[in-house]
């Protein structure tokens, strides 16, 4: 089989395999794949996510052969990505749970191709350093990393290092025998695979897919929050077989399932029926420009606004083009937005469809024209929604309004997308929030709201930490509310701090003659018993004290 592979990684296995393989690495920006190919006609092509600069083929749908994408870090990508897959047969993610997200919009052929390791020499066990190893970037974007790193600091001799090139850090897992993880959004990543292969003892979050990946226990250790994370480390330092033996069955697993010729094998198997499924013609046309404008959007593609302006009036317009259009003249200023907004508004185009009125009413509030805006969210209710209450006539209870409504429909996030309030309309519940915070930065139900939504999933908890403790300070008397601040500090690693508050918690129920609904509240929080365990020893250690 002829396969191209642009930005590939598996070019070596899928040659291996016995295949002949064009490695194609155009770089960064918007590339045409035909001119690359010369006289080379491949049966199926490969396009593997490049992080950083991105690379985007234009002209997809000139090829005839089966498209495959595979998305690295779908879970920072995905508010694009959705476009970009509709131009391939098939959509793979590195994520096990994300496919049901795709699904959800319309990629109806998704695979799941986790990322892999590699084979290593395996360096003695006497050779290495008996602390804990990391390699990760530090960046005041990423708080949550930096409290992972102290409260590591606090667990026992630790080496870090940022910045290291492939070798090196392979080299630095190479004489590693414990490697703590961290992940963003509860994603299976590199480090897990990295470090495996260098069979070194890994304490792992646990996130979605991973026991199909390694036997929790047995080839990783997995935890939920600091204080199991505390508990894995310190019994992986004191129990050498164990650490040693953990690490052995990784690096046997990752041989045995996981290196680049299984990923390579799995992907050319889902290969062999999905011919067809891409886009074309006009379909083709409309998920490029849309996927430039997400990306345009987030700052990501270096585009000039009119030239996006002019590709997307240039396609028949449907819900998903009108919104984004809305969005897009949003940026250029008022006028350009009261011109096609009110065309919309009085024709009654796309009335039940919540893209359009979302972009519609959060532009008109960008405007300052609330009647317009309420108009919209009405314009959703009567069609969508009728059980949703009035949305009121302010800025703040529209936005409000809206989050439910978000949250209904299951767009509750973007992650990967940095809302800024000043310059995008919100498309999800949480950035409905944080535009409705800027209405009323005070009011204490948007907080409230912030904080519940951004229990539901795994990479917000530097935000919701924020939020509970603007409420926190204002009810100190809600021992519930100070509980579920502290366990959220406790995942963020942020322990000792967590621990204050659990015992704040404590002796506030037990004030309230409720500290037995206090120990059974902290029990649906603490899934391993760790933090109960910190806990009770502080307590007893305070008990001693006085």
């Amino acid at each position: 089989m002829n396969i191209v592979c642009v930005s590939s990684s598996l070019c070596a296995a899928l040659s291996g395999l016995g295949h002949n393989v064009l490695d194609l690495r155009p770089g960064a920006g918007i590339v045409r794949i035909a001119p690359l190919l010369g006289k080379f006609v491949p049966d199926l092509l490969v396009q593997q996510e490049s992080l950083g600069p991105r690379t985007l083929i234009a002209d997809l749908d000139a090829l005839s052969c089966p498209k495959v994408f595979w998305s690295i870090d779908t879970h920072l990508n995905s508010f694009w990505h959705q476009y970009y897959a509709r131009l391939f047969d098939l959509f793979c993610t590195t994520q096990k749970h994300w496919q049901s997200w795709f699904r959800e919009r319309g990629i109806a052929r998704t695979l799941w191709l986790p990322w892999y390791g590699s084979q290593r020499a395996l360096v003695s066990w006497d050779e290495r350093r008996a602390g804990l190893g990391f390699v990760g970037r530090v960046t005041p974007e990423r708080p949550v990393r930096g409290w992972f790193l102290e409260w590591l600091g606090e667990l026992g001799p630790l080496e870090s290092r940022e910045d290291l090139g492939f070798a090196a850090m392979l080299d630095f897992y190479d004489h590693s025998r414990i490697v703590p993880n961290e992940s963003i959004f509860g994603e299976v990543n590199f480090r897990l695979f990295e470090a495996a292969s260098c069979g070194c003892a890994v304490i792992n979050p646990a996130t979605p897919g991973l026991e199909d990946l390694f036997v929790p226990g047995e080839e990783v250790a997995v935890y939920h929050d600091g204080a199991e994370l505390a508990h894995w480390a310190g019994r992986l330092r004191t129990e050498d077989l164990l650490a040693r033996s953990m690490g052995l069955r990784a690096r046997e697993r990752v041989k045995r399932e996981h290196l680049p010729e299984h990923r390579a094998a799995t992907l050319l198997a889902a290969s062999g029926d999905i011919s067809g499924r891409a886009a074309r013609g006009v379909d083709a046309q409309a998920a490029w420009w849309l996927t430039l404008y997400h990306l345009w959007e987030a700052g990501r593609l270096d585009m000039d606004a009119d030239v996006l302006a002019k590709g997307l009036s240039a396609l028949p317009v449907t819900e998903e083009v009108l919104a984004v259009l809305l969005r897009l003249r949003a940026r250029l200023g008022r006028d350009e937005y009261m011109r096609l907004i009110v065309p919309v508004a009085e024709k009654g185009q796309y009335e039940s469809s919540l893209e359009v009125n979302l972009a519609g009413g959060m532009g008109a509030l960008r405007f300052e024209d609330v009647r317009l805006s309420r108009l919209f969210f009405l314009r959703h209710k009567r069609h969508c929604a009728p059980s949703a209450p009035d949305p009121g006539n302010t800025p703040l209870l529209i936005c409000l309004a809206w989050a439910r409504e978000l949250q209904r429909c299951r767009q509750i996030f973007r992650p990967g997308f940095v809302f800024n309030p000043h310059k995008h309309l919100p498309a999800s519940s949480l950035e409905c929030l944080v535009q409705a915070s800027e209405f009323d930065p005070q009011n204490m139900d948007v907080y409230r709201e912030m904080a519940r939504i951004l229990a539901r999933d795994s990479g917000w908890d530097g935000l919701r930490l924020k939020a509970m403790s603007y409420l926190s300070l204002r009810e100190r008397t809600n021992w519930r509310l100070t509980l579920e601040l502290g366990a959220a500090d406790c995942r963020a690693f942020r322990v000792r701090q967590g621990l204050e508050e659990l015992l704040h918690a404590r002796d506030e129920a037990l004030r309230q003659e409720q500290e037995p609904r206090f120990w059974r509240r902290l029990e649906a929080h603490d899934p391993s018993g760790r933090i109960r365990d910190m806990l009770k020893s502080a307590l007893a250690t305070a008990t001693h004290a006085t």
